[in-house]
């Protein structure tokens, strides 16, 4: 009798608790977990359209929150023009938030359970060939600050594969000159050790003696004035440079950068496993992915500098093989 009415109690309770009280113990718990500042903001931001979404439908208990309720979200985000991989990630995120009501007893159980994972499509990657990888690099101007910043970082990220925010983060003394390796903060707090090869520890030291040591700041790569660069100002510049260098077909990013690193570092002979630790992914998953990418790199290059077709060997009839120069009887 008193497990039913503490049980009762319960139910009680949970019925009272608002979206907003709910989202609070959420974020809570994930600051409690010291998760980085970034995945909490993600967490927010998509709690936050997902409670107003609730209020748009006079809803304002986690508890009454119906799968199908759930699934009216995920398709106006569809609509709306999210991508699949978005839509995944709002998947996961709510699926992490009701999963910790449910342990909390503050709902009687999770609705995403009931809740099918949304298909992701899979979208062809698309990195740099070498020629406009060159010709990227030839673009910014030494002379300025901008330039020599920009141009070493865009080396690093083609040497190490980092992302963009591994590299705007990068302490000095995680610059280890001797060794030729980085040691880097990944997602989830993580770190690992990123080599780099002769150029680019050239591009890093050139960078580093003209720079200087600045008091008071740790990061490696600043602005003029000595102040932590922005990701937004690397994005702009390299598109700009991208567009000078009249470089179509792909889009001209930091991140492609990265692809381009995986893609060259599997046609340079590298395997997916050391490609997985480099990159700091936590699965083969997203190896996977460059290994095809590559795959079709190599395709495309036997199209391109096939010794037959260079031959300019075309094929006869009745089974011969005409020659420009001449013609040939099959035996």
């Amino acid at each position: 009798m008193d497990m039913e009415i503490r049980g009762h109690r319960a139910e009680i309770v949970a019925a009272r608790i608002t979206f907003q009280h709910a989202q609070e113990s959420f974020l809570l718990r994930c600051r409690a977990q010291n998760l980085s500042l970034l995945t909490i903001g993600w967490y927010k931001g998509i709690l936050g359209a997902f409670g107003c979404f609730l209020e748009a439908h006079g809803i304002d208990s986690p508890r009454d929150a119906t799968p199908n309720l759930i699934r009216s979200h995920l398709d106006q985000r569809r609509v709306s023009g999210h991508k699949s991989c978005t839509i995944v990630g709002i998947y996961g995120a709510l699926r992490c938030f009701f999963s910790f009501l449910a342990r909390e007893r503050m709902i009687p159980a999770s609705p995403m359970s009931l809740i099918e994972k949304p298909r992701k499509e899979r979208r062809f990657i698309q990195a740099l060939n070498l020629d406009q990888a060159r010709i990227l690099l030839a673009q910014p101007n030494h002379d300025t600050y901008a330039g020599l910043c920009s141009w070493t970082i865009m080396l690093l990220i083609l040497d190490s594969g980092l992302r963009v925010s591994e590299v705007l983060n990068l302490r000095r003394d995680q610059v280890n000159f001797q060794a030729n390796s980085l040691r880097v903060m990944g997602k989830g707090g993580k770190e690992r050790e990123v080599s780099f090869g002769s150029a680019a520890k050239q591009a890093l030291w050139r960078y580093a003696s003209k720079m200087g040591t600045i008091t008071g700041q740790e990061r490696f790569f600043v602005d003029q004035f000595g102040r932590a660069l922005n990701a937004r100002w690397l994005q702009e510049r390299i598109r700009a440079y991208g567009k000078t260098a009249k470089i179509e077909g792909v889009r001209v990013s930091p991140h492609t950068l990265r692809h381009t690193f995986a893609t060259q570092y599997i046609l340079n002979g590298g395997d997916a496993f050391s490609l997985q630790k480099i990159l700091g992914h936590n699965t083969l998953d997203m190896v996977r992915i460059y290994v095809d990418l590559a795959d079709r790199e190599v395709a495309l290059q036997h199209r391109k500098y096939s010794p037959v077709d260079h031959m300019g060997v075309f094929a006869g009839e009745r089974g011969r093989v005409v020659l420009r120069f001449g013609v040939k009887e099959n035996p």
